[in-house]
């Protein structure tokens, strides 16, 4: 966690901004407090840390929630659950039946009302 070094401002945040100060020429980016943008004296190295730190982290958000659309999407059934205890026995079966996690329940619906 990084301290604003701001007297009136004094809050606490994980990843400073980096500011582009268009007053200075050369224009240089600077790190600044996200809340009062004042310019914080943070050693280069560890704001690069904390930057890949956070970076890592959403990556693995990103995977996470990746993987969940993943699971929505494979329970999803065009049909409706109990579908194959309801066809003819010449009606093919749907390819995407023959991979859904619920192919047994929907084959026995039938029996078990």
């Amino acid at each position: 966690m990084v301290k604003c070094q701001n007297a009136s401002c004094k809050k606490s945040f994980n990843v400073p901004l980096k500011t582009l100060n268009l007053q200075r020429s050369p224009q240089e980016i600077y790190n600044a407090c996200p809340f009062c943008l004042t310019e914080l004296k943070i050693p280069e190295k560890r704001a690069e840390i904390q930057f890949e730190n956070l970076k890592e982290e959403a990556n693995q958000r990103e995977i996470k929630e990746k993987s969940d659309i993943n699971k929505d999407n494979s329970t999803k059934c065009h049909f409706h659950l109990g579908y194959l205890s309801e066809r003819t026995s010449k009606d093919n079966i749907p390819d995407e039946c023959l991979v859904c996690n619920d192919i047994l329940e929907c084959m026995l619906r039938k029996m078990r009302e």
